[in-house]
């Protein structure tokens, strides 16, 4: 684990109990399953409902330091209180934390409660209770990059930023968005809509499924950048508004599902992006086909997105971290569309006004919890570079 705070780096390691990764994360699956369920669907929820789904991954989040840490659980918290000051007490900023783990130990730490757990919780009943419970959790708390250890680092063109150099997409002529869609989702429709909104600054392409892109071999060839020339950026973000279906069992499972106005339903297996990824990398080997684009940003706002399979890790994000796309965004459990569009106007929102990738989940969790007082936010994680931004922030003009 890494924290930076400004221009400060730490970093520390925490050995684990054997077999204590597995125990944990059915456990927090499980209780943000609960989270889901206590929510029933709404965008927004009554104050018994969230009391009831917060607690009850807050109770598992406890439990779990213990499955992960045993007795060495005070030495893990005191290290914590030293890496990680109370962000209550921070004056320089919110701690930017980047948790590298292998494929198989892959932990949503996010959902892991460590600020002032030796104090009593009170029961949330408006609120002041709520942000006091959730502020306990270390993905609230703070900007958390996760990185499979092993998978390449993508590097993206630089721009200046306050005092050091940062990642950016270069958007002089707009962020380049490329669209998929499953169109039976009403909210949907409302996602593109709000991306409408911001006109030039925020280029759409597609939607797809539809037109000349309307078979799986088509789909796939435009998740994977097949037609993008080498070092271009066709889109810098791939967004899905559609479902996911993630079988935390199997991996050939892991199913992305995409509909158009006039085309059938069309299931993407992760089997399928593997195995077109496996015939693309032995082609460019042997000078079959061009030298791979520049991978943009994938921000898969479906259920379980970010889901990873039990026992051998396998998931979307290491899918697609493993091939060198800029990142990857998605969700732990299965979130209502309402609150997926809701999470994306504010994440497009705060990217394009020049907001960090980080500051913008940030800042779209607490807006989905000061206006609707629903903790979903939780449950967004990220794979990518917490630093990158637009390289020309809305009212800032590119050179002539």
């Amino acid at each position: 684990m890494r924290r930076s705070i400004g221009s400060e780096d730490v970093e520390a390691g925490f050995p684990l109990k054997p077999g204590a990764v597995l125990d944990a994360r059915i456990r927090l699956q499980d209780a943000v399953n609960v989270l889901r369920r206590s929510l029933k669907f709404k965008l927004k929820p009554e104050w018994g409902e969230v009391e009831l789904g917060l607690a009850e991954v807050y109770d598992v989040g406890l439990g779990v330091l213990d499955v992960l840490f045993g007795a060495k659980m005070p030495e893990f918290l005191k290290t914590m209180k030293q890496l990680l000051p109370d962000v209550d007490e921070q004056e320089v900023g919110v701690p930017c934390i980047q948790v590298v783990c292998d494929k198989d130990a892959i932990l949503p730490f996010e959902l892991v409660p460590i600020f002032r757990i030796d104090q009593e919780r009170p029961p949330i009943r408006n609120d002041d209770s709520l942000t006091e419970t959730i502020g306990r959790f270390i993905g609230h708390a703070t900007n958390v990059r996760r990185h499979i250890r092993g998978a390449p680092v993508t590097h993206l063109p630089l721009v200046w930023k306050g005092h050091s150099w940062v990642s950016c997409f270069p958007n002089a002529e707009g962020l380049r968005v490329g669209m998929f869609q499953e169109i039976s989702l009403k909210e949907a429709a409302a996602e593109m809509l709000e991306m409408e909104r911001h006109g030039s600054r925020l280029i759409l392409l597609g939607p797809w499924p539809s037109g000349r892109v309307s078979s799986i071999e088509e789909i796939v060839a435009e998740i994977l950048c097949e037609r993008v020339p080498p070092g271009e950026f066709r889109a810098h973000v791939l967004h899905f508004s559609c479902h996911c279906d993630s079988d935390v069992v199997s991996p050939s499972n892991v199913t992305i599902r995409l509909r158009g106005e006039q085309t059938p339903l069309i299931d993407v297996r992760l089997m399928n992006l593997h195995a077109r990824s496996v015939f693309l990398r032995a082609s460019r080997a042997t000078g079959g086909t061009l030298p791979a684009a520049n991978l943009p940003l994938i921000f898969l706002n479906a259920c379980s997105s970010a889901a990873t399979e039990v026992f051998t890790g396998a998931s979307l994000p290491e899918f697609f971290q493993s091939q060198g796309y800029a990142g990857f965004i998605g969700t732990e459990t299965a979130v209502p569309d309402t609150v997926a569009a809701a999470f994306s106007k504010e994440f497009y929102d705060r990217f394009l006004e020049g907001c960090s990738l980080s500051d913008s989940l940030r800042r779209s969790r607490q807006a989905l919890l000061l206006e609707h007082k629903n903790p979903l936010g939780l449950v967004y994680v990220a794979y990518a570079d917490g630093d990158i931004c637009v390289e020309y922030p809305t009212g800032r003009r590119p050179p002539e």
